[in-house]
């Protein structure tokens, strides 16, 4: 981590809220597939900055803790039972009234993929077009805010085609021209893109503030233990510990100001 306002910043959070080890839990971590930011290889191995970046934390927790990738909907069942503490997902404030999340790992952004032979450069030309989506998801929420701005310029708004799975289904069906524009995750998009030899696509950012995090719930897990996880993480990040897989993954860190964290249910 090279930004030197960025180490005094984090530096000073440390030294206010020192990081304990005391009474720490086991923790597991669930994550789905949804690469590039996690995802199964070949060979069966859970990979992307996101699974690495948790494993790397795992290896300094005090007590035992592993990651692991679950298809979403048995990821979602498991962390709502309380069987598993922790789960990847993206903030958002529907979310925070019933999760823990930890500080965020990655930021990134959502946001309109069209072909270039028609591409989508401004929300207006989607009035009365056919979006696709993932969903359920955070994807489609984000998107539904995208349908109210065009409502709220008087414009008939679009409809949206739901896929289960964010892959490259989906983009294979905009390849087919079934809809207008896929709404998505930059880095997804154009991973599962380039699976199916897509290149001649027209990327127009929607949503440039998409926090990716850990969530815990808060009716299993004590507030202490994410807040450990989050003291840890920015110890191990203002460290350097972290640097090598950000870059492997052309991935940065994301920043929020710790003015804001009670209020995302963010325990520092």
């Amino acid at each position: 981590m090279k930004n030197s306002g960025l180490q005094l910043l984090l530096l000073a959070q440390l030294l206010f809220c020192p990081v304990t080890e005391a009474n720490a839990e086991p923790l597991q971590v669930l994550f789905h597939e949804f690469a590039p930011h996690s995802y199964l290889s070949q060979s069966g191995k859970a990979q992307g900055v996101l699974v690495e970046l948790v494993e790397q934390v795992c290896k300094e927790w005090t007590d035992p803790c592993e990651v692991a990738i679950r298809p979403n909907r048995r990821a979602q069942f498991l962390f709502d039972t309380g069987e598993v503490p922790a789960r990847f997902l993206a903030w958002n404030p529907d979310r925070a009234k019933n999760m823990w999340f930890s500080v965020p790992l990655v930021q990134t952004e959502y946001g309109f993929f069209s072909l270039k032979s028609y591409p989508i450069t401004e929300l207006s030309q989607l009035a009365k077009s056919t979006v696709g989506v993932y969903g359920p998801s955070n994807t489609a929420r984000s998107l539904n805010l995208q349908k109210q701005k065009l409502l709220d310029a008087k414009q008939l708004p679009f409809n949206t085609e739901v896929y289960v799975r964010g892959n490259e289904l989906p983009l294979k069906m905009l390849q087919k021209k079934r809809f207008h524009a896929y709404y998505a995750n930059r880095e997804g998009g154009y991973f599962y893109a380039a699976k199916i030899g897509l290149k001649d696509l027209n990327f127009f950012s929607a949503d440039r503030q998409v926090y990716y995090s850990i969530a815990f719930n808060k009716a299993y897990v004590p507030h202490q233990t994410v807040r450990q996880f989050n003291q840890l993480f920015a110890a191990m990040l203002l460290q350097g510990k972290l640097d090598a897989i950000y870059a492997k993954w052309h991935a940065k860190p994301a920043y929020l100001d710790p003015a804001v964290y009670q209020e995302m249910s963010i325990p520092y």
